[in-house]
């Protein structure tokens, strides 16, 4: 049995491999959904990466409400398009894709998605052909508080 959080790792993941132009996105990246991968191989992309994050959490009245940071990161290969705008394409994706939370598979396992940050650290420099952006939201949840398993 999976805890809570993980159940809701697994959601966000379920949900990324949805981003191709198919789906009504600008960018592919669903095609490559990757967990923890700090090195990408060129040759998969584009790719989608997730990061479950730190945890906040409160007690109250037998529950613990926790908050997760999830931090996404979608990496392309841009090609002759100018770098800039494709990061913006890819942070436009990963926002459009989580924050419809209609995609939830257990919705009374997230009490609120909320995005917090995004967009491009770095862009390429001469020579290199990828460009990442990344978007870090904010999952609300709840458990009993001894029971991770539970809410």
């Amino acid at each position: 049995m999976d805890s809570v959080r993980e159940i809701i790792i697994q959601d966000f993941i379920d949900k990324l491999d949805e981003i191709t132009v198919a789906h009504g996105y600008k960018t592919g990246m669903g095609a490559n959904v990757l967990r923890v991968r700090r090195k990408v191989d060129p040759d998969i992309l584009p790719a989608v990466v997730i990061w479950p994050g730190v945890e906040k959490a409160q007690h109250k009245y037998g529950e613990l409400a926790c908050t997760m940071s999830m931090r996404i990161e979608g990496i392309a290969d841009f090609g002759t398009s100018n770098p800039s705008a494709v990061s913006e394409q890819i942070l436009a994706d990963l926002k459009k894709c989580i924050l419809d939370t209609s995609w939830l598979r257990s919705p009374d396992y997230i009490d609120g998605i909320i995005y917090t940050e995004g967009g491009t650290d770095e862009y390429p420099d001469e020579g290199q052909q990828t460009v990442g952006a990344a978007a870090t939201f904010e999952v609300k949840y709840t458990t009993k508080i001894n029971d991770p398993y539970s809410q």
